[in-house]
């Protein structure tokens, strides 16, 4: 016996819809610094602090950046970028602890071993 899903009046369900690239690299957010430093951060761990700054430094874009568009498409170019750059900033404030919660766990823990 061979059971089919239906919904409540005996229709079939409908398949979710898939995208032709569903490649985590394909999103639509900018690319900013804070997302370098946090990649980059895992070989070189002070660029995780450096990351952390952008949290405490505003967005100011250079005069002739997208001269092209009119202001509110450049407010709202410069509202992505700055909610972007904060959710890396934050990652990045995320592994510094992270790794220093690491250290100070390994630390106390060859510490107590020793004695």
């Amino acid at each position: 016996m061979l059971l089919r899903p239906t919904c409540a009046r005996g229709s079939f369900e409908k398949l979710p819809v898939y995208t032709a690239c569903p490649c985590p690299g394909a999103d639509d957010e900018p690319t900013t610094l804070a997302r370098y430093l946090f990649a980059y951060g895992f070989f070189f761990p002070i660029f995780w602090i450096v990351g952390v700054a952008i949290i405490f430094s505003p967005l100011r874009p250079t005069p002739e950046w997208e001269t092209g568009k009119s202001e509110g498409e450049r407010q709202r170019l410069l509202a992505e970028m700055r909610a972007s750059e904060l959710k890396w900033a934050k990652r990045c404030l995320y592994a510094i602890v992270a790794l220093l919660v690491l250290v100070i766990v390994l630390v106390t823990t060859f510490v107590l071993v020793k004695r």
